[in-house]
C-alpha cells in the first residue's frame, strides 16, 4: 500500500477522533447543571426577604437598597421587621443581617490568600460564614462598643441589644471574645455563646438557636443544598470547595468518612426542600435526624442513585408536637415525611454568589 495513502488514513482517524473527543467534551459541558454567578465586587448586597435599606458611608437618609448593589465600606445595611438581607465578600464570606438589625462594614481588606473584614453590630442580629484561607492572619470581626468577636474561619454570629449586651456565638471556628482594650475576655468553642454586659462575668454555655433542628448527613457522592421554609435562605454546598450558609444557627461541615453534614433550626410545620447534585454516578446515601436539645429523637434513611452533575430534590415536612408547636424557638420536632427524590430542572433556589477565589 502507498505510503502517502497510509499517511492520509492515519491523518483522518486522528481528526475523526479528535472531533469525536471535542463532541463528547462538548456534551459534558453543556448538561452540566447550570451554577451559581460569581461575586465581582469587594461587598455585594442581595435582599433576601423585604424591604431592606442602606445609609451611605457618607451619612444621610436610609434609602431603598437595590438587589445585587455594590457595598461600600462604610454603608449601613438596615433591616426591618420581615427583611433579612446577605452581604457576599470577594473572599466567598457573606454576612446575613436578621430582621429589625443595623450593621455597617468597616473594614474589607480582601486577597486571595489574607483578608480582614470587621463588622459593626449596631443593633440587632447578624450571622457569618467566614471562608477559611491561606493566610493565618486572616481574620473576621464582629463588633459593638463594649466587645469585637474574632475567628480566623468558621461559622459565627452577634446579637447588640439595645440595654447594650453584646451576645457572641460560634458553630465552628474558636471565636475570640475581646474588650476594648484587648483583654480577652473569653475563648468560645464551636458549639458556644457567651455574653459581655458590664457588670456581668464571662459565662460561656451551649448555644442552640432552635430548641429542634433538622440535621441531613449524605455519603460524599453528593452536594446536599437545603432552602428554607421561608423559601429564601439557603445552608448547604453547591461545589466541592464552596458552602453556603445563610441561615442563623446553622451548621455546615464535613463528615470523618467525607460526607456532608447539614443542620438548621426546625420548629415550623412548613416544608424544607434539600436538593443533591451529584459528584460521581452511583448510588448514594442520606440520613435525616431530627433534634431536640441536641439529642436525636427519630431518623430516617434515604438512598437512590444519580448520575454526575445531575440534580434531584425532595419535600421534608417536619412533625411537631402539638403542645410545643406554637413558638418556633421551643417547638418540640417528633417525627418527618420527605418525599421519594425526582429529577430536578432549572437554577439552583434562592440567592448564590460564588467568590472566583473559591
Amino acid at each position: 500500500m502507498c505510503p502517502d495513502l497510509n499517511l492520509r488514513r492515519a491523518l483522518i482517524l486522528l481528526w475523526t477522533g479528535a472531533v469525536v473527543v471535542i463532541a463528547l467534551l462538548g456534551g459534558v459541558t453543556s448538561s452540566r447543571a447550570a451554577g451559581p454567578p460569581v461575586a465581582s465586587a469587594t461587598a455585594t448586597l442581595n435582599i433576601i426577604a423585604g424591604d431592606v435599606k442602606v445609609i451611605s458611608p457618607e451619612g444621610g437618609p436610609a434609602r431603598a437598597a437595590k438587589d445585587g448593589m455594590n457595598l461600600a465600606v462604610g454603608a449601613h445595611v438596615v433591616t426591618g421587621q420581615k427583611s433579612t438581607a446577605l452581604v457576599t465578600f470577594l473572599d466567598g464570606s457573606t454576612l446575613t443581617v436578621q430582621p429589625d438589625s443595623d450593621a455597617t462594614v468597616k473594614q474589607a481588606d480582601l486577597g486571595k490568600n489574607q483578608s480582614t473584614v470587621r463588622i459593626k453590630v449596631n443593633l440587632g442580629t447578624v450571622w457569618a460564614r467566614v471562608a477559611r484561607l491561606v493566610d493565618s492572619g486572616s481574620s473576621f470581626s464582629l463588633e459593638s462598643n463594649s466587645a469585637t468577636a474574632t475567628v480566623h474561619d468558621g461559622l459565627i454570629g452577634a446579637r447588640q441589644e439595645a440595654d447594650g449586651t453584646f451576645t457572641c456565638w460560634t458553630r465552628a471556628g474558636t471565636l475570640f471574645l475581646v474588650d476594648p482594650s484587648g483583654r480577652i475576655i473569653s475563648e468560645l468553642k464551636p458549639g458556644q455563646m457567651d455574653a459581655v454586659k458590664t457588670g456581668r462575668p464571662s459565662n460561656p454555655h451551649p448555644f442552640f438557636s432552635n430548641d429542634s433542628a433538622l440535621r441531613v448527613t449524605t455519603s460524599p457522592d453528593v452536594l446536599p443544598l437545603i432552602l428554607m421554609a421561608d423559601k429564601a435562605r439557603l445552608a448547604g454546598f453547591v461545589s466541592p470547595r464552596f458552602e453556603v450558609n445563610q441561615v442563623f444557627g446553622a451548621f455546615t461541615g464535613l463528615t470523618e468518612q467525607g460526607g456532608r453534614v447539614i443542620e438548621v433550626p426546625a420548629g415550623v410545620a412548613a416544608p424544607f426542600t434539600l436538593v443533591l447534585e451529584g459528584q460521581t454516578s452511583g448510588p448514594f446515601e442520606v440520613t435525616i435526624a431530627g433534634l431536640f436539645k441536641g439529642a436525636p429523637v427519630f431518623l430516617q434513611r434515604l438512598s437512590g442513585t444519580i448520575k454526575i452533575v445531575e440534580r434531584v430534590v425532595s419535600t421534608i415536612m417536619p412533625q411537631l408536637d402539638d403542645a410545643t408547636a406554637g413558638n418556633p424557638k421551643t417547638a418540640k420536632v417528633v417525627g418527618l415525611t420527605a418525599t421519594p427524590f425526582q429529577p430536578m430542572d432549572g437554577p439552583l433556589p434562592g440567592v448564590l454568589l460564588l467568590s472566583p477565589w473559591e
